[in-house]
């Protein structure tokens, strides 16, 4: 009788034990759900971070745009999209890191809230934290729930903020914004000026013809062979800056300083489009030349207004536009 008893309770025992683990993997599951496979749902994803700071990212006409204004970068949002539906929970934040961990979180993170087909109600609400301690995976948590995890994304060795176009613990539309600065059909540009504001034989114009393209330098025209011609015009196919620096606190003295070029392009129609270059001080100031005097410019970088946009652009891009390295036969 007493085995007997002893059997019934011990069966009564790991079914309790059974239905509590069960309860506690259904919560797990719950509150580790980060992933959204389904990203061709995805109309808009807000993030906030705890700077005051905020950006939306939505689909308009299959166009994604930023804070309703800018286009965003290709890369850009392929990138979050792919994020978004290969995210994996790698493992639950230790208890012992885990009062840190949130304390961290509700300090710093940036907030994501993910949009499918009802704009007033996130389909998912998580928040994004720093990265994991072996640098694979990031800290997150999910809205509503107490629990944070180390998220990543199985075969990559990385953390995930930057992935999410967050710069450290803050957003900014800057950051999501399509770096094109000129889009041209060739044909469709009539004139290119370049002036160089402190040198004048270094200014020129090429100019579109009927059946013919001119260069003009120092008072001078010069006829072009119509394949240099179309070489330099075809420049302008794409052409992008390395980023947008409106956040800069020297942004307005430097558009109130001296310019260096100013590049301006006029269509067919007559629309003309331009920007203003500024120089750029040294990234470090123990760069020297090669007379080992320190370097008064930066020499792979310029500032540049864009209309009020400040925007980075480098020599390597514009050294052909500017003909800084002369390439064409009247220059020679």
């Amino acid at each position: 009788m007493k085995k007997i008893f002893l059997l019934a309770l011990l069966i009564i025992a790991s079914l309790i034990l059974f239905f509590l683990n069960k309860n506690d993997t259904t919560l797990s599951e719950e509150l580790s759900d980060f992933a959204v496979e389904d990203t061709a749902s995805i109309q808009k994803v807000f993030f906030a971070d705890k700077h005051g700071n905020s950006v939306t990212v939505s689909r308009d006409s299959g166009t994604w745009l930023v804070d309703d204004k800018f286009e965003v970068r290709p890369e850009a949002i392929e990138y979050l999209l792919k994020t978004i539906k290969d995210i994996e929970v790698k493992h639950p934040v230790s208890n012992s890191l885990h009062d840190k961990v949130i304390k961290n979180l509700a300090s710093s993170a940036v907030k994501v809230e993910i949009f499918t087909n009802n704009l007033d109600l996130a389909h998912k609400t998580y928040y994004v934290g720093g990265e994991a301690k072996d640098l694979i995976g990031s800290f997150m948590l999910l809205e509503n729930s107490s629990r944070a995890f180390v998220v990543y994304i199985p075969g990559f060795n990385g953390f995930l903020a930057p992935r999410y176009t967050i710069d450290g613990t803050t957003v900014a539309s800057d950051l999501w914004r399509d770096r094109t600065i000129f889009s041209y059909n060739s044909n469709d540009i009539k004139t290119i000026s370049v002036i160089n504001h402190e040198d004048d034989n270094k200014s020129f114009k090429m100019h579109r013809q009927e059946k013919f393209y001119s260069f003009t330098k120092n008072n001078t025209t010069k006829i072009i062979p119509d394949s240099q011609g179309q070489e330099y015009f075809n420049l302008f196919k794409s052409v992008k800056c390395e980023g947008f620096m409106n956040d800069f606190s020297k942004k307005d003295s430097i558009f109130n300083s001296t310019p260096f070029y100013t590049i301006r392009i006029t269509d067919t129609n007559g629309k003309m489009d331009s920007i203003i270059a500024y120089h750029k001080e040294p990234k470090r100031e123990d760069y020297m030349q090669e007379n080992c005097q320190k370097l008064e410019y930066d020499v792979d970088r310029m500032y540049a207004k864009l209309n009020s946009d400040l925007i980075l652009i480098q020599f390597y891009v514009f050294d052909k536009i500017l003909l800084r390295t002369p390439q064409f036969s009247v220059e020679k």
